[in-house]
C-alpha cells in the first residue's frame, strides 16, 4: 500500500516536471522560433527560459532605470518592425508596433478582435469592469456612461473643486518644505475623484482608517487612498510573480466556480489570498460610501442607480475609474513637474502664457480658471502632451485576443493569442519625431518654429504615433477628464510654487515615473516669488 502510494507520488512528480519543462521552456521556445521566420516581426536576440523578455525590465531595474526604459532605448531598432513577438514569463504575446499594423488591428477590432479575459495584474482588480470584459452592447453602453459622466462638459463643473484640492496640497507641501511629491500628487488626484465619484460630505468616510493585511502577517489601519496604492502595486507584482505563470492553480481556488469572489477562500494561497482580501476591504468601503452619500448627482450614485448592472459590475467600474483616473494621472503629474524642473525655460514660458490669460497666483486664478481659459492655454496643453509622449504611465494596453485565426501585416496570429498595443515605442521613433528623446513641448504646436522645422524635415507624427490613451473602440473613455485635471493642476502649481527636485541619478534618460516605478522623488517647495 505504502509503496503504491510512493509510486503514484513519484509518477505525479515526474509528470509535473515534464509539464514544467514543456510549459516553461519547450512551448515558449517553439513559439518564439515560429515568429523568427518573419522579417517584419521583432524577436528578442536571446531566449531566457522562465522569465522570457521580462529580463529586459529586470536589467533596467538593476541599472537603476525605470523598468520600461528599454522601450526608448530600443526604439530605433524596434521601429523597423510591424510587430513584436515577446514572452512575458513563459506566456506569449504579440505587440502592435507600426502604424500600419495598428490600422489593420483596429479594423479587425470591428469583427473578430476583443478583450482577452485576463485574471492577472491590474485587470484582475476590476475583472467585471468595462476595462476587462469583451465589447458586448452592454459594455459599450457602460463605456458611453463613463464618457457622459466624465466628458469635458460634465467635468468642467468640477474645476472649482479641483482648484480647492490644489490649494490644500500646496499649503501642505510648503509647510513640510521637503515633500514626497508622488505621495502628494496621488493624494491630490484621489481627493479630486472622491468628490466627483461620491459627492460632497463623504470626506469622513474617505479619510477614516480601514484594516490592511501586511505581508508579515500584521494588520495595519490605513486610509482608502493608501489601500488603493498598495493593492495596485501588489497586483502588479503578482503579474511578474513566477508562481502566477508556473502554478496558476495556486492563485485561484479549485472551487472558485462555486465560491463568491467576495469570499476570503476565493484565492488559495498568499500573496494572492492576502491581496484579494485587502481589495475586498477597499471595494466594501466604496460600496458603503456610495450608499451613504446624500449627493444624488454624484457619478457613483448614477452608476449604482443603473438597474441593468449587477452590484459587482457597478463597484468594479468605479474602482477601475479610480485606478485609471487617480493612479495614472498622479504619476503623469510627477513626470510633468520633473521635466519642467529639468527644463526651466519651459516653466518660464508656461508662466508667461498663464499670466497673459489671467491665471496668476491667488484669487485671480480662482476667478479666471474656466474651461474656455484653459483651452486658450496652448503651451499648457503642449506641455501635458509632451509629458505623456515621453513618460506614459503604462507601456502597453490591456490584452486582446482574436476569436479566429487572423493575419496582421502578412503575419499569421492564432485564435486566442494574446495581443497588446505598444504605447511607447512610437513616441521615440526618429522617423516620426524630430529629436524624439528631448522634452520639447513646441513640437505639438502647429504654429511653432519647431513644428515647422519638423515638418520641413518630414518628421510629423501621424495620429497612430500618438498612443498615450490608446486607439479604437477600447481607448480610454475618461481621457477628457484626465487631460482637464492635469492642465488645472500643472497650471496651479506653476503659478503658486517654486520647487526643486531632490533626485540624484547617473543617467537622466533612465528616469521615469510610470506605474510601478522605483523612483520616488522628493521636492523642496516654497511659495512662488518668495526669496
Amino acid at each position: 500500500m505504502i509503496y503504491g502510494l510512493i509510486r503514484v507520488f513519484l509518477a505525479f512528480c515526474a509528470a509535473f516536471v515534464v509539464y514544467l519543462i514543456y510549459f516553461l521552456i519547450i512551448r515558449p521556445y517553439l513559439w518564439r522560433r515560429k515568429y523568427q521566420a518573419y522579417s517584419n516581426v521583432l524577436v528578442g536576440k536571446k531566449f531566457s527560459p522562465i522569465i522570457g523578455d521580462l529580463s529586459n525590465e529586470m536589467q533596467c531595474i538593476n541599472d537603476n532605470k525605470v523598468h520600461y526604459s528599454y522601450y526608448k532605448e530600443l526604439a530605433q531598432e524596434t521601429k523597423k518592425y510591424d510587430l513584436k513577438a515577446k514572452l512575458e514569463g513563459p506566456e506569449s504575446c504579440i505587440s502592435i508596433i507600426s502604424s500600419k499594423a495598428l490600422k489593420e488591428f483596429l479594423n479587425l477590432q470591428k469583427t473578430c478582435v476583443d478583450r482577452y479575459y485576463m485574471r492577472k495584474g491590474l485587470a484582475e482588480m476590476v475583472i467585471d469592469s468595462i476595462a476587462s470584459r469583451k465589447s458586448t452592447p452592454d459594455i459599450q453602453q457602460r463605456r458611453k456612461n463613463v464618457t457622459q459622466y466624465l466628458g469635458l462638459n460634465s467635468a468642467s463643473k468640477y474645476i472649482p473643486h479641483m482648484i480647492g484640492c490644489c490649494e490644500k496640497i500646496v499649503q501642505s507641501m510648503i509647510e513640510e518644505k521637503d515633500s514626497d511629491i508622488m505621495h502628494y500628487m496621488n493624494e491630490l488626484t484621489f481627493n479630486v475623484f472622491t468628490e466627483v465619484l461620491f459627492g460632497s460630505g463623504v470626506e469622513k468616510l474617505v479619510t477614516q482608517l480601514y484594516p490592511y493585511q501586511n505581508a508579515d502577517g500584521t494588520t495595519e489601519d490605513i486610509t482608502l487612498r493608501e489601500i488603493l496604492i498598495r493593492v495596485s502595486k501588489c497586483y502588479i507584482d503578482q503579474y511578474y510573480n513566477p508562481l502566477t505563470f508556473i502554478a496558476p492553480f495556486l492563485s485561484i481556488s479549485p472551487f472558485s466556480s462555486f465560491i463568491s469572489p467576495d469570499s476570503s477562500y476565493y484565492k488559495l494561497v498568499n500573496p494572492y489570498r492576502r491581496d484579494h482580501n485587502n481589495l475586498q476591504v477597499f471595494k466594501r468601503a466604496i460600496k458603503n460610501i456610495v450608499q451613504t452619500s446624500s449627493d444624488t448627482n454624484s457619478v457613483g450614485r448614477k452608476f449604482f442607480d443603473l438597474p441593468e448592472l449587477t452590484e459587482r459590475q457597478k463597484i468594479d467600474d468605479l474602482v477601475g475609474i479610480m485606478i485609471a483616473g487617480s493612479e495614472t494621472t498622479s504619476h503623469t503629474l510627477v513626470s510633468c513637474l520633473y521635466f519642467m524642473s529639468r527644463h526651466p525655460e519651459t516653466l518660464q514660458k508656461l508662466r508667461e502664457e498663464l499670466n497673459r490669460e489671467g491665471l496668476s497666483k491667488g484669487e485671480a486664478f480662482v476667478e479666471n480658471c474656466t474651461l474656455e481659459t484653459l483651452q486658450n492655454c496652448t503651451y499648457l496643453s503642449c506641455i501635458v502632451k509632451e509629458t505623456l509622449r515621453l513618460d506614459s504611465a503604462v507601456a502597453d494596453t490591456f490584452d486582446y485576443e482574436p476569436s479566429r485565426d487572423i493575419t496582421i501585416c502578412g503575419v499569421p496570429i492564432s485564435k486566442g493569442q494574446r495581443i497588446k498595443i505598444d504605447l511607447l515605442t512610437n513616441h521615440f521613433d526618429s522617423d516620426k519625431w524630430l529629436d524624439p528623446e528631448a522634452f520639447i513641448p513646441d513640437r505639438h504646436d502647429t504654429e511653432s518654429e519647431f513644428f515647422k522645422e519638423s515638418k520641413e524635415a518630414g518628421k510629423v507624427a501621424d495620429v497612430y504615433a500618438r498612443r498615450s490613451f490608446s486607439h479604437g473602440n477600447r481607448n480610454c473613455p475618461g481621457q477628457s477628464f484626465a487631460l482637464l485635471e492635469a492642465r488645472i493642476v500643472i497650471a496651479y502649481l506653476a503659478t503658486h510654487i517654486d520647487y526643486e527636485f531632490d533626485l540624484e541619478v547617473e543617467n537622466e534618460q533612465g528616469v521615469g515615473f510610470g506605474l510601478a516605478t522605483q523612483f520616488l522623488p522628493r521636492i523642496r517647495a516654497k511659495m512662488h516669488g518668495q526669496n
